[in-house]
């Protein structure tokens, strides 16, 4: 709090303007005030040099001579997009033929945050910025966002309890580990982006709705001020659309308040009009900006209405919005004008709105669709969203109640938000509270609903878990008498005295609030810090891939009609990898497209079915790494299960359990199934598709049109494997007698064999298809020939790289 001074007489300022002051006869300058600084601004800007230096911790590993890796996978398709938008500004592309492979497939994703880092690149790069530019820039979009939330919620909470509160609330948003997880260096993703532009909506719409009830706004009486924040308010409904698909959740938050708001001013006796007129301008404007751009894209043209994409849905939704306001204050006006109670209308308000839900199904069947589907999504229904880990409830681990993600996103913060929270519903007046009041609880509840819902919300929990975690703290350090002993509190002659400033109960509340903080600052160093452990060694596998296999064409203008010339098969999980590091297509990515053929080939039990899936998406590569395996087969946090399930098949039947004899008893232990291990998944990166034995210790051949050709090193190594015609060897031996295979290779981790075994024919004749040529000496080094042994006998036969290829016949000749 600042200082007050009186103003000087309005009149006498007038008089002396351009004469200056005189003293003792003679000339001189005015004297200058002394420039006082607000000690609240300097602790804002301390919490936000905080924030920053926590955002920027990733730096010290994401940072390589080949560009910035960044964090986890959505990123990488969003790099493609701004690389897109660079090239193309401000255009953006709706459809992706190196998406879904051979088929493409329509980008849902809106594109506000991704023109904002081609807008921003742009400049940075005066007009023509190259790659590191581009990539440097989009690493820090997040962060700059993160920044402006906190600053949004400083100001949404000092509208509501106060400046210190809102301090300690924006202190904690700027250190709580579930905020710093999204807006962190490197997470170019537009999660930061919903939390911001929410932030502004919610801040102009409270604003707007207290500055109108204030100055008794209304239809025949528009006033400037709440107008402009209304305004504001429909701008940031029209951004939330450009965000996130899920925007209707966002803007919801504003619809559930004000039917709240509404009802708690039918029982105070008030008149609503002013926030009937506030959300109507605003939602209004929200419908002007947003319909242009709706009839511009491709869903749009086609009168789509989905609420998975920019569609119709979006159009309706907000003239929904703007009509709810309306009937709303028609309903109410009504009640009080025959003196209803005053829960009539609120409950007549819910019956009318579950009435034109369900007349929906058969009115606007489209929109119906939309919205179950929008329920589904929050549910975590669906075969490939429960499959999804982040998708599980908050307060569950794999399936099992646990209070792992709560504790590593929220720690000691979580426990001060209930605090907080309890603390905040005890000090209200409930008679009397101000909008922002209101707008707080209806906002909490329902984004608690949300979190709980799905651990992928931390993020957005963390606003609210932020904001009272800060009260709680608020309220600890003014109980201790913290804030009496201000200076701003207690005038400047109690400044001088500030060593009595000090009192027990602020040294108890100090230690008590280090104690908590540090878990939560341990917490956010060690999400900041931390690196997926997938992540280093898919960029250095996709990045070889970019630089060692032929290039293929549109790889930024793949838009609908192009024709890539092959694609890479991959688990779903690092789709995006291979479109931007490696810029090949790929068969399945992150928008879990091609899951179900991607599946059918991991766990095919023989190579001609997963042969007649890479011919039929056209695939040239294929990429694994050890994450996934199975868990049974004692891989950490292996993802293999999900391949049966996703394939419609019994995910039980790939592992299995059994008793193994110990001293004095046995012991159970588990491992994968015979199927596992004769999946090609296990084939190709258990065995580097050399055959030999499998994981239980069973023969098994060499893959015959499968051959290693890079791999990187660590704990989980990332295997590229080129599918090719094959060689064939033809030869001839004793009927009916069994031939063995052998070829030398020299990989990175050491000498193996490549291994297959047949038997002849009633004449003699046997055939043995090969991927590999000899005396190869590529990132794979084979011997100088294949030795084929029958009996006592053998012959040694060399294969070219070209018969490899073509897929042509070497005669091996006959053997006794």
């Amino acid at each position: 709090m600042g200082s007050k001074r009186k103003a000087p007489n309005r009149e006498a300022r007038k008089a002396d303007a351009g004469r200056p002051l005189e003293i003792g006869g003679g000339m001189a300058k005015s004297p200058r005030a002394p420039i006082r600084v607000d000690s609240n601004v300097i602790l804002l800007l301390s919490i936000f040099v905080v924030a920053l230096a926590l955002r920027l911790l990733p730096i010290a590993f994401c940072l390589s001579n080949e560009g910035i890796m960044f964090s986890e996978f959505d990123p990488y398709y969003h790099m493609r997009r701004i690389v897109y938008a660079v090239d193309h500004f401000p255009l953006l592309n709706s459809f992706d033929s190196y998406v879904n492979y051979p088929y493409g497939y329509g980008i849902s994703w809106p594109p506000l945050f991704d023109l904002i880092a081609a807008s921003l690149s742009l400049i940075v790069g005066l007009g023509s910025p190259g790659r590191a530019t581009i990539e440097a820039v989009s690493a820090a979009v997040p962060v700059l966002l993160g920044l402006l939330s906190i600053g949004l919620l400083y100001y949404i909470v000092k509208d509501a309890i106060g400046r210190e509160a809102a301090l300690v609330a924006a202190f904690f948003m700027a250190v709580l580990p579930a905020s710093i997880f999204r807006t962190a260096f490197a997470y170019t993703d537009h999660h930061a982006l919903e939390v911001c532009v929410s932030l502004a909506m919610y801040l102009c719409f409270t604003r707007a709705v207290a500055s109108a009830r204030k100055e008794k706004l209304s239809f025949k009486s528009l006033k400037k001020r709440p107008l402009v924040y209304a305004a504001l308010a429909g701008i940031s409904m029209a951004g939330m659309v450009f965000s996130w698909d899920g925007a209707p959740i966002f803007i919801g938050v504003i619809v559930a308040y004000s039917f709240i708001q509404y009802a708690y001013d039918a029982f105070r006796g008030e008149d609503t009009e002013h926030l009937t007129v506030t959300g109507f301008i605003a939602s209004l404007i929200a419908v002007a900006i947003v319909t242009p751009f709706i009839m511009a894209c491709p869903a749009g043209r086609g009168f789509v209405v989905s609420a998975l994409y920019l569609s119709w849905f979006h159009v309706l939704y907000l003239a929904a919005i703007a009509m709810f306001f309306i009937a709303m204050w028609g309903l109410f006006r009504l009640c009080s004008n025959v003196k209803a109670p005053w829960f009539t209308a609120p409950l007549a308000a819910l019956i009318g709105i579950a009435v034109l839900v369900a007349s929906a199904r058969f009115a606007l069947p489209q929109m119906f669709n939309a919205l179950e589907a929008g329920i589904q999504f929050l549910m975590g229904s669906g075969n490939v969203l429960v499959t999804i880990v982040e998708v599980e409830p908050l307060f569950s681990n794999n399936g099992q109640f646990s209070f792992d993600v709560p504790w590593a996103y929220f720690s000691t913060g979580g426990l001060l938000a209930i605090l907080g929270f309890a603390a905040f519903l005890f000090t209200r007046n409930w008679k009397s509270l101000k909008e922002s009041e209101v707008f707080l609880l209806v906002w909490t509840i329902m984004v608690l609903l949300l979190g709980l819902l799905q651990k992928r919300f931390v993020y957005v929990l963390a606003v609210n878990v932020a904001l009272f975690a800060g009260f709680a703290m608020y309220e600890a350090l003014k109980l201790a008498g913290f804030y009496e002993h201000l200076p701003e509190s207690r005038g400047k002659k109690a400044s001088r005295k500030r060593g009595a400033s000090i009192t027990p109960p602020m040294v108890a509340v100090a230690i008590v609030s280090a104690i908590l903080l540090i878990p939560i600052l341990m917490s956010a160093i060690s999400i900041a810090c931390t690196m997926e452990p997938y992540a280093r060694n898919w960029n250095e596998a996709c990045r070889w891939v970019n630089d060692n296999t032929p290039k293929t064409s549109y790889a930024y203008s793949a838009d609908n009609g192009t024709h890539p010339e092959y694609g890479i098969m991959c688990w779903w999980d690092y789709g995006n990898y291979i479109l931007y590091e490696a810029e090949r297509p790929a068969v399945a990515n992150n928008f879990q497209t091609g899951v179900e053929d991607a599946a059918h080939f991991f766990i095919a039990q023989d190579e001609a079915s997963a042969n007649a899936i890479m011919e039929k998406r056209n695939a040239k590569y294929v990429m694994v790494d050890y994450r996934m395996g199975s868990p049974w087969a004692g891989v950490s946090n292996g993802i293999f299960e999900n391949m049966p399930y996703l394939a419609g098949e019994d995910s039980n039947s790939y592992h299995m359990s059994y008793l193994m004899p110990v001293p004095y008893g046995s012991e159970r232990k588990l491992d994968g199934s015979a199927k596992y291990y004769g999946s090609m998944y296990s084939r190709l990166f258990n065995g580097d598709g050399l055959g030999g034995r499998d994981g239980l210790g069973y023969p098994t051949n060499g893959l015959e049109h499968y051959r290693l050709i890079y791999m990187t090193q660590g704990k989980d190594p990332v295997k590229v494997f080129e599918y090719v015609k094959g060689a064939t060897i033809n030869g001839k031996a004793a009927p009916g007698s069994k031939l063995e295979l052998w070829l030398n290779v020299t990989a990175p981790d050491g000498d193996h064999a490549y291994y297959s075994t047949t038997t002849a024919g009633i004449d003699g004749a046997y055939s043995f298809t090969v991927p590999y040529p000899t005396s190869s000496s590529s990132f794979v080094k084979t011997g100088d020939a294949y030795t084929i042994k029958s009996g006592s006998s053998s012959i040694q036969v060399q294969v070219s790289a070209s018969a490899v290829d073509n897929g042509e016949t070497v005669m091996a000749g006959g053997m006794q």
